[in-house]
């Protein structure tokens, strides 16, 4: 339904140079829909070609906004399911920064596991968050624990289904133990034509008929299953008390799946068209363009626009461990937004819509009169913010 020859196969990576980032190895992405399950998958993935590591940079902690819905996620989780003074296990949890937020929420202690923590960027000085530096693979890496939270993980993994059996079978004796799962939802990509989120690294997906389908068919019981963060996120809530099955999702669900798959073709196109358009009118206007936010996005729309990319002058980033870097796949460097102020802009293209707001406040104060327009039909809509 959704091919791309070239993409890189990893867009969070540090890149220390230009020539680092033409260099990144590539993969190709066939975005295919399984008609008898639903299920939604790049086809060409292979596992083999990344390479997570301590140089897999994709923190957001450093926005205001994330930092006040991330915070707030934290609390409620820990409220609704008793956590206070528990002990959580977050599986893949990159730089640890939700694990502090679970352990300020009132957890006694929090096991942070994954393959990329860097003891030094990870920092932690609070005793109660322990890194654990390897991948769940095996139910015997779990520790004992009162709740597992996964946030931007099932995306990543080639065989969820599998992972989500192999954490079953790990709480086959702790069914009072929630599964506490955060994965974007797939309805809105579908929706929007949202290119500039399918990327190599996510190999799953999910809408809220797959993630539950797949949840249930695993053994867990699915308490809740609610949109989050301007309808981006799907939060799953699950507890280990159902029965494994075979997966049966319905002719309904399915046929509304397939029909957003074809409209996913056309609307990606108009997309292309729109913003190709409007980056071609920018070179002819001789405006300086920058865009916001380096990470997946932000590469995904680099490299989707082809040679128009070099209209685009830098790419601005809040978080500082980008400073001085370079995006994966087109090698545009990577400046703070104090830059803005001394170099100036005409037009910021924000690869979130969420931060349209927080982005739009700095902009103003850096470079008055820039122009900051945000992807996705709402945020071209209302977000528009002209200063």
């Amino acid at each position: 339904m959704h091919r791309i020859g070239s993409l890189p196969v990893h867009s969070c990576l540090l890149m220390d140079s230009r020539e680092d980032a033409l260099a990144v190895p590539v993969g190709s992405l066939d975005l295919t829909l399984c008609d008898s399950c639903g299920y939604l998958a790049n086809r060409d993935f292979d596992e083999r070609r990344t390479a997570y590591s301590d140089r897999y940079e994709d923190s957001q902690a450093f926005s205001g906004t994330f930092v006040s819905y991330a915070t707030g996620l934290a609390d409620h989780w820990v409220s609704r399911w008793g956590l206070a003074d528990g002990v959580i296990v977050e599986v893949g949890a990159g730089r640890g920064d939700f694990s502090r937020m679970l352990s300020a929420a009132g957890a006694a202690r929090v096991v942070a596991m994954d393959p990329t923590i860097d003891p030094v960027r990870f920092g932690s000085a609070d005793p109660r968050v322990e890194p654990l530096v390897r991948r769940f693979d095996v139910a015997a890496d779990l520790p004992a624990c009162d709740a597992v939270v996964m946030r931007h993980v099932l995306e990543h993994v080639d065989d969820p289904v599998a992972l989500l059996t192999q954490l079953r079978t790990a709480l086959a004796e702790r069914p009072e133990v929630p599964v506490l799962v955060e994965v974007p939802d797939a309805t809105r990509i579908l929706d929007e034509g949202a290119f500039w989120d399918v990327y190599y690294e996510h190999c799953a997906y999910l809408t809220p008929a797959t993630v539950t389908e797949m949840f249930e068919s695993c053994g867990f019981e699915v308490r809740d299953l609610t949109l989050a963060y301007a309808g981006q996120y799907l939060l799953v809530e699950a507890t280990p008390t159902g029965t494994r099955r075979e997966p049966r999702l319905s002719s309904d669900r399915l046929e509304t799946l397939r029909a957003s798959a074809l409209g996913f073709r056309d609307s990606v196109g108009e997309e292309l068209q729109a913003w190709r358009e409007r980056l071609e009118e920018a070179r002819r206007a001789g405006l300086r363009v920058v865009i916001w936010g380096s990470g997946s996005k932000g590469t995904a729309f680099l490299v989707a626009m082809g040679d128009l990319a070099e209209v685009v002058d830098r790419v601005v980033d809040i978080n500082p461990h980008l400073h001085g870097r370079f995006v994966a796949g087109t090698g545009h460097r990577i400046v703070a937004p104090d830059e803005l102020a001394a170099a100036g802009c005409d037009l910021v293209v924000v690869m979130n819509p969420v931060y349209v707001a927080e982005i739009s406040a700095l902009v103003e104060s850096l470079s008055p009169g820039a122009q900051v327009v945000g992807l996705g039909a709402d945020a071209v809509g209302s977000g528009t913010h002209r200063g």
